[in-house]
């Protein structure tokens, strides 16, 4: 095949419209591996590049007492108001092409399209990090996440299993606490919600280390029934039972390490929340998109990708808990 050469100018018209194919496709791909969103509300609104978002609250207090008509006194109401600022902030990945790679599409090729491997790990790469922030925050950005929130109440799972330890489940698969201990242990932290925020608010999802959870999952409740640990768990608790409606049940890898509470520190954690925009959301104004092609040398092909972010913000920790202890630290 005889080789063709092509102008500058030919080379990046190409990449360009490449850009633009690859860039369509990649954005519209789902990576439910890293899907944040499964995990809290994203707020995707407002001015992507707005410096951060400004969040209002208000409590009222006062009391209604009996009074004599003589009193010179009246007993008064009165409403308190905070504001919060949530700052947003630039993170960038992208992707490149070499002119090797674009000649060899363009001219060696009848109809070639440049490879989309390198936008699809850029993809990955921003999906990665954005779960990682929704699960942890960041500490260079002071952004915690959604299982280290400062004023989430936080305690240990008593340790009444075999052995006097908390956790429901060691790291062979046996378990060390009867069914009905694991489920009061579930409900310390569906209660420790109710009673933190005085009956107002309910936890309507629950995220625990997969290993508890596939253990509740595959064990019977007892031996007279083939019903699981986790079925008597979402039939019978406390925010099925006050709403009717079905409590959220995660088992996810990322909770295995994540207590900090001294007697549970490095083991499991139980992360109980209502997952309500109301009282906690994941600031995302702008998500991730690719820019137009830039080429930063006579041999290269860079698509910046930026995104904008202010991180995971609970306007209410009380409305969420943690448990910890509930899986064996790894060996």
């Amino acid at each position: 095949m005889k080789y063709q050469n092509f102008s500058d100018a030919q080379a990046l018209a190409f990449v360009q419209g490449q850009a633009y194919r690859v860039n369509t496709r990649v954005i519209a791909q789902p990576y439910p591996s890293w899907d944040f969103g499964r995990l809290i509300y994203v707020e995707t609104e407002g001015d992507p590049w707005a410096p951060g978002v400004l969040t209002y609250t208000s409590d009222i207090s006062g009391a209604a007492k009996w009074q004599s008509g003589y009193a010179k006194d009246v007993p008064l109401a009165d409403v308190s108001q905070d504001m919060q600022m949530k700052t947003f902030e630039l993170a960038a990945i992208g992707y490149q092409w070499n002119i090797a790679e674009v000649n060899a599409a363009r001219n060696m090729i009848v109809g070639g399209n440049l490879p989309d491997r390198r936008a699809q790990a850029a993809r990955q790469a921003y999906m990665k990090f954005m779960w990682d922030l929704t699960w942890f925050g960041n500490a260079e950005k002071n952004m915690p996440g959604i299982t280290n929130y400062p004023g989430v109440p936080a305690s240990v799972a008593p340790a009444d299993g075999t052995g006097t330890v908390p956790y429901w489940v060691d790291n062979t698969g046996v378990g060390v606490k009867t069914p009905a201990q694991i489920v009061r242990d579930i409900n310390i932290a569906l209660q420790g919600v109710d009673n933190a925020t005085y009956g107002t608010v309910l936890a309507d999802t629950v995220l625990m280390p997969d290993v508890a959870y596939t253990y509740i999952a595959g064990t019977p409740y007892s031996s007279t029934t083939m019903e699981t640990i986790l079925s008597f768990i979402q039939r019978t608790n406390l925010y099925t039972q006050q709403t009717g409606r079905p409590l959220t049940i995660r088992g996810e890898r990322q909770l295995r390490t994540a207590g900090t509470v001294d007697a549970g520190a490095g083991q499991g954690r139980l992360v109980a929340y209502n997952n309500d925009p109301a009282y906690v959301k994941l600031h995302l104004p702008m998500p991730h998109n690719f820019l137009p092609v830039w080429q930063d040398g006579p041999l290269n092909f860079v698509v910046p990708g930026i995104f904008r972010t202010g991180g995971v913000e609970m306007f209410v920790p009380t409305s969420a808990y943690y448990l910890d202890g509930v899986s064996q630290a790894p060996a």
